[in-house]
């Protein structure tokens, strides 16, 4: 099930928002976890969904339907604004078996006859975001650390079987009126455990080009964004260093529409320009649609 498990990784890798800075700021809130730092007293509610399908290389036919949901939970707590925790709750749904039995968008139905089928809370996690310098508020910190919550034949087969930990940083920059660049560096370390001896090693790294296309005088803006990324993982050789396990390049595009301060709307779709050929992955048939929603009060 390893090209269940990489897909799964790269809902969560190809994402990413920015930071609300000033009055021409972006405040995208496209991704799970990268919202902006809320205000002092403040409560955050997000809704991130990421729906992928893909089909298998072989000649089996076989096609992969998942849905994998972030409910996320923030607090902000520093009178400077600078800092914000909270909780994440994340819901894992899969279906995977022949193509006759699974479509692109039944990650929700029953498992079929010969194959797949999974539906859990796969995931609870603890994140916290930073402002680590007041006077470059467009640079942000965060942490999460996972811990897997179904059980253990469901934690294989969607690829959430270790603890996990990662440290990202997002940098936002206006160079141009209305256009905005966006950059995302997200090591993450998966632990080994009992039942998967190797420590995983990821970095993600993604950018992105915003252009706020409306702006209305109540405060409601429309964005368009595209985005392109790599992705990357490493294990330790036999007495030796790190080798990489895998890899894949990501593309997409989408678009938000911000309410005003409080409320969020954002589509997005992702694509798999190139990738490794170890994933058995069918060329050209992985696709992802993203949707998510945020709310502050």
């Amino acid at each position: 099930m390893k090209t269940i498990s990489i897909c799964f990784l790269l809902l969560f890798s190809v994402i990413v928002s920015a930071q609300n800075i000033q009055s021409d700021s972006l405040g995208l809130a496209i991704a799970p976890g990268l919202t902006p730092v809320i205000a002092n007293g403040q409560t955050e509610i997000g809704f991130f969904n990421a729906c992928s399908s893909y089909r298998t290389d072989d000649t089996s036919g076989y096609r992969a339907a998942q849905l994998v949901s972030i409910l996320q939970l923030q607090r902000g707590i520093s009178k400077q604004n600078r800092f914000s925790v909270g909780l994440d709750l994340q819901f894992s749904n899969l279906r995977f078996g022949p193509g006759s039995e699974v479509g692109p968008f039944e990650a929700l139905g029953s498992m079929p006859e010969t194959g797949v089928g999974v539906h859990s809370l796969s995931a609870v996690g603890l994140r916290a975001r930073y402002v680590p310098f007041i006077r470059h508020y467009e640079f942000t910190l965060q942490s999460a650390l996972y811990f897997p919550t179904s059980s253990k034949e469901k934690r294989l087969v969607l690829g959430e079987d270790r603890i996990r930990f990662s440290i990202q940083g997002n940098y936002a920059t206006l160079f141009a009126p209305g256009w905005y660049f966006v950059g995302q560096l997200n090591p993450q370390v998966r632990f080994s455990n009992d039942t998967r001896k190797q420590t995983t090693w990821e970095l993600p790294v993604n950018v992105y080009v915003v252009k706020r296309v409306l702006s209305t005088f109540s405060g409601q803006r429309l964005y368009l964004f595209v985005n392109a990324g790599y992705y990357s993982s490493f294990e330790k050789r036999y007495k030796a260093g790190l080798r990489q396990v895998d890899w894949l390049l990501n593309a997409g595009a989408g678009a938000q529409w911000v309410f005003g301060p409080q409320w969020s709307l954002s589509l997005g779709w992702q694509g798999l320009p190139a990738f490794d050929e170890t994933l058995g992955i069918k060329k050209g048939s992985y696709g992802a649609i993203l949707l998510g929603a945020r709310c502050a009060f």
